[in-house]
């Protein structure tokens, strides 16, 4: 059997009562997180640009855009929301995957749910599948693809929308196989563009893309039965093949949603700079440091760090978000990392500017080299009195083993979301996430999520 075929098995026979209740939990919590991410970035120059062309080119209005008023096809509202959602770079991350499957599989579903007049639990399910396959891809291809280039939220997470798509519209097992090898050909997302708009671009990609590759093939589409473990297919030519079909193995065996898990973020930047900026914010509050205080800091990272956090010197809001220099230096002399420490033009505060010249990140071989353990870091301050203080290696919080409270994440939410919704539409909101799986046609959500932007 072939790999798109095993994967259509189990997009297709999976059925929610044989998800872990567990799993069903974790999928309210993502889908709180990531539709306030959305609300959020839906006023961000990114997704204003993206409906611009959603209104020029958009078709039957069957789908919301999230923070708007506007109604379009199914896959131009992926393509919008998901952008949005992945606008802050305040989305989750899975480590496995290394990359963000929350924002492009939630664009998919809701739209493909919207189409399909479809009830909570079909978008739950949908989540769950796309979910395992992303990660279970990313285990078999990963650390190699990413170091590649390739933006797995895109080139991994098209698969994966796909199988969301494909589950939620109903496809057979043919349909589906073609579906996911449409999808292979769809895939694609460069690391080279982190900290430009086109990063968060790639998270709509995926979910318009995904849900392309499931109605070209409900309409009779074909491709071919090895596309993805072929000789030229997509695993040879994104990252090798060699673990492949052990990760197919594990589907419906080991729920990576409760195995490797989701990392949800405190802070609207890469998840690579997290661990950093929780040290660095630790360390000022126990020693009452102040910039004026630090002679030199180091930031030792996994060696999959310095290509994605490349701007070393930024010069824009987006490439402040993928700069250690930048994020360690506003933890350190402001105490906090949030919407607004990314502005462009140049750093308005002037120890944290001072500060960024001070800051060195190096690879550190000492760290752990576990797929969940990629985001650790491992900090040293240099005082001017000539002390010097160090962290652990360590995490960020947020991180899977140590996650965010419930009310943690709602109280995320609602900051997020209060952008667009009033406190009481965003309380409701919140409160029917809650009940996800219970929602009997999917726009008595969505239809709560229209906003006055644009």
């Amino acid at each position: 059997m072939s790999a798109a075929a095993r994967l259509a098995e189990f997009v297709v026979k999976t059925s929610l009562e044989e998800c872990p209740p567990e799993a069903v939990a974790r999928v309210r919590r993502a889908a709180l997180d990531t539709l306030g991410v959305t609300l959020a970035g839906a006023a961000e120059p990114v997704a204003g640009i993206v409906r611009k062309v959603v209104r020029a080119e958009g078709g039957i209005p069957l789908a919301t855009v999230v923070g708007t008023t506007l109604k379009t096809a199914p896959g131009w509202a992926a393509l919008a929301n998901g952008a949005a959602g992945h606008a802050h770079d305040f989305d989750d991350t899975n480590f496995a995957l290394l990359g963000h499957p929350s924002v492009p599989l939630l664009s998919t579903a809701l739209a493909a749910a919207e189409a399909e007049m479809a009830a909570g639990r079909a978008l739950v399910l949908g989540y769950i599948i796309g979910f395992e396959i992303d990660v279970a891809l990313g285990t078999a291809l990963n650390p190699d693809h990413y170091t590649r280039g390739w933006h797995a939220t895109s080139s991994i997470g098209t698969l994966g929308c796909a199988a969301a798509a494909a589950r939620i519209m109903g496809l057979d097992l043919v349909q589906t196989r073609h579906a996911l090898a449409i999808a292979a050909s769809h895939a694609s997302g460069l690391k080279e563009n982190f900290g430009s708009m086109t990063k968060p671009y790639h998270a709509g990609h995926a979910a318009r893309n995904g849900l392309l590759a499931a109605q070209l093939a409900r309409e009779g589409m074909t491709a071919s039965a090895t596309a993805l473990e072929g000789k030229q297919g997509y695993a040879a030519a994104f990252g090798g093949a060699h673990g492949l079909d052990q990760a197919l193995e594990s589907l419906g065996r080991t729920w990576h949603l409760l195995s490797s898990g989701i990392a949800v973020k405190p802070y609207p930047s890469c998840a690579l700079t997290h661990s950093a900026i929780d040290a660095l914010i630790d360390l000022r509050t126990e020693h009452r440091l102040s910039a004026g205080n630090v002679a030199g800091v180091q930031v030792g990272v996994n060696r999959v760090v310095p290509d994605v956090l490349a701007h070393s010197r930024p010069t824009t809001a987006l490439e402040r978000k993928f700069s250690m220099q930048y994020c360690a230096a506003a933890a350190l002399a402001e105490g906090r990392v949030d919407f607004g420490s990314f502005t462009d033009g140049e750093v308005v505060n002037r120890e944290t500017r001072a500060l960024m010249e001070r800051v060195a990140m190096v690879v550190d071989p000492g760290l752990p080299q576990g797929a969940e353990q990629h985001a650790w870091s491992r900090v040293t301050v240099r005082l001017r009195d000539g002390r010097t203080l160090s962290t652990a290696a360590r995490g960020a919080r947020g991180h899977p083993d140590a996650p965010l409270s419930d009310a943690a994440l709602r109280e995320k939410f609602l900051a997020c979301a209060r952008t667009v919704l009033s406190s009481d539409e965003a309380e409701g909101v919140a409160e029917q996430i809650g009940h996800l799986e219970d929602i009997p046609d999917i726009r008595a959500l969505t239809s709560r999520l229209e906003g006055n932007l644009d």
